[in-house]
């Protein structure tokens, strides 16, 4: 970093804007406030008038930003502009290389990398997937950070020299299986029963909302885990019905099972909703063409977002902020739209 050249013809006050900028935009700050006015003065020997000019310029030109009692900091949109950074994304072999896995995973997987790229021209970076069977040394010098995908192997972890972040991609789960419960209230069916995941709270959030309705709980009896694919779900559904149970709503725990359970009903004859409705769960945001289903769907882009603007700010040294988990929102299909739609349409 130049001083301050007191023999030179060109202002003090114009120097050190020079001084400052350089300074500014080139070393890391870990707190993300720069140097307050009297520790400047006194770094190069200047009155704090003399510091205050140099500092108002660089806040009318969009370089720094002051926050009034904690003091100035780069301002982000201009530090993003300064570099582009490239960044890897190391992709986990349990996440996208176990088929039982993925079979139920993919769309929201496939969502994140959607947010991550949707960030690229946002943030100034380019991202770039790698496998994590592929990661080695010359990913360390090909590479100025990493974003890693949950379940990457913890030695990966060791093995990065460079800046990284990990990915979180949780959902308010408990929220969404509320809100699935709220509505079979609001529309009157009775007896319910449940395909697929059944841990997390799922069925306890569920039957907390029937039980302030005065609505029946889901029984245990009703209730069988199962594998993520639409066929598992299909041979789960005979099974549900092989116990003599009576049902009028079969909640899933995703949308996959749910079209499995819904290729079940048709086969079976039973119409759809009039006599049996279905839920899915955190689904993709295009369904399959036949009955629409009613479910609860997440943002997935977000994930990969938040991810993207913590690797910026991290290789910036700005604070990283705080992940919200995205809530649900209730989509209504023709599933649980009883009497909306003909006997003829009710069969797949």
């Amino acid at each position: 970093m130049k001083g301050i050249d007191r023999e030179s013809p060109v202002s003090l006050q114009h120097q050190l804007y020079d001084v400052l900028k350089e300074w500014f935009t080139t070393e890391p700050f870990p707190s993300g406030f720069l140097p307050p006015e009297a520790e400047i003065a006194k770094k190069f020997g200047l009155s704090r008038g003399t510091v205050r000019i140099a500092l108002d310029r660089l806040v009318s030109e969009g370089i720094i930003v002051r926050d009034a009692g904690r003091g100035s900091m780069l301002k982000p949109d201009y530090l993003i502009k300064l570099r582009k950074y490239r960044i890897g994304v190391i992709l986990s072999k349990v996440d996208f290389f176990t088929d039982a896995i993925w079979e139920y995973s993919w769309a929201s997987h496939l969502e994140v990398i959607n947010g991550i790229m949707q960030s690229n021209l946002l943030y100034n970076l380019s991202t770039e997937l790698i496998s994590e069977e592929f990661f080695d040394e010359t990913c360390n010098k090909e590479y100025d950070g990493f974003i890693l995908w949950p379940y990457v192997h913890a030695s990966l972890e060791r093995r990065c020299t460079k800046p990284y972040v990990k990915m979180i991609y949780t959902i308010d789960l408990i929220t969404g299986f509320e809100k699935i419960a709220a509505d079979i209230v609001r529309k009157g069916f009775k007896t319910i029963g449940y395909i697929g995941f059944d841990s997390r709270g799922r069925i306890e959030a569920m039957n907390a909302v029937f039980e302030k309705a005065g609505h029946a709980p889901i029984q245990p009896q009703a209730i069988i885990e199962c594998g993520g694919s639409a066929e598992e779900a299909y041979r789960t559904c005979v099974e549900l019905f092989d116990r003599g149970l009576h049902f009028d709503c079969i909640v899933c725990s995703t949308d996959i099972r749910a079209h499995g359970v819904l290729q079940c009903l048709s086969e079976r004859g039973i119409a759809i909703p009039d006599e049996v409705a279905v839920y899915g769960f955190d689904g993709p945001r295009r369904q399959k063409e036949g009955i629409t289903l009613t479910t609860c769907r997440f943002d997935w882009t977000y994930p990969g977002r938040f991810a993207v603007e913590s690797i910026r700010k991290k290789l910036d040294g700005v604070e990283v902020g705080v992940y919200t988990l995205p809530v649900g929102e209730l989509v209504e299909g023709q599933s649980t739209a009883v009497g909306a739609m003909s006997s003829a349409n009710h069969i797949l």
